[in-house]
């Protein structure tokens, strides 16, 4: 069975230009958005890259997983930052109490969730402080040519492709949104889009609000 911490891993070691260049903006707009000493819940952490950026501005950061594999070498990889608690978890089932985070992030993650969207929204809106904000990135409605260059490129076996939907695996379904698709999200998680900047020819960078 294909795992998507392994794809993502090789995606990341090995990008094609416009996934570097989506890479660079998610960290400025990272950088851009969380605040000195803020509380931070990175959900789907994989193996720290965006804590990594977090770390700049704020040590109060958890990240989560699902992937074993990938918390216990992020565990490891953050062992030199005490503060930082990187926890096995799923993102519909949050294991924190309400008003827990300032800025919850949601990178790459979104568009692999299926029909567990607005449940996990939902979940992150719980734990979020009342003037907290969700940041999330997802593929743009014009990235499949772009996102089946990279599965390409990194060996990816794609089962099928039903419009901007790519199975990869039976675990692995991976979507794309366009900006109006992203406002239905919201608003059926009971959120609302206070920031939305197209990265063209591949993502959605958007910053969510209670």
């Amino acid at each position: 069975m294909t795992k998507n911490i392994d794809l993502w891993g090789r995606a990341t070691q090995n990008p094609t230009p416009i996934f570097e260049k989506m890479f660079a903006e998610q960290e400025q707009y990272l950088l851009e958005h969380v605040k000195k000493g803020a509380r931070v819940l990175d959900v789907g952490c994989g193996y720290g890259r965006n804590i990594k950026t977090l770390l700049k501005v704020t040590d109060k950061i958890i990240g989560i997983d699902n992937d074993e594999q990938a918390v216990n070498e992020t565990r490891k990889e953050m062992a030199g930052s005490p503060s930082v608690e990187i926890l096995l978890a799923d993102a519909v089932t949050l294991p924190f109490a309400e008003n827990s985070f300032d800025l919850v992030v949601l990178f790459d993650i979104l568009h692999n969730l299926a029909e567990n969207k607005i449940k996990a929204l939902k979940e992150i809106d719980r734990v979020l402080a009342t003037d907290g904000k969700i940041l999330i990135s997802v593929y743009s409605e014009d990235a499949l040519e772009n996102r089946l260059e990279l599965y390409e490129k990194i060996g990816c076996p794609i089962i099928k492709v039903e419009g901007g939907k790519v199975v990869l695996d039976e675990s692995v379904i991976s979507e794309q949104f366009s900006r109006e698709e992203l406002s239905v999200l919201a608003k059926e998680a009971g959120l609302k889009i206070a920031d939305c900047k197209k990265i063209d020819g591949i993502a959605y960078l958007c910053e969510l609000k209670k």
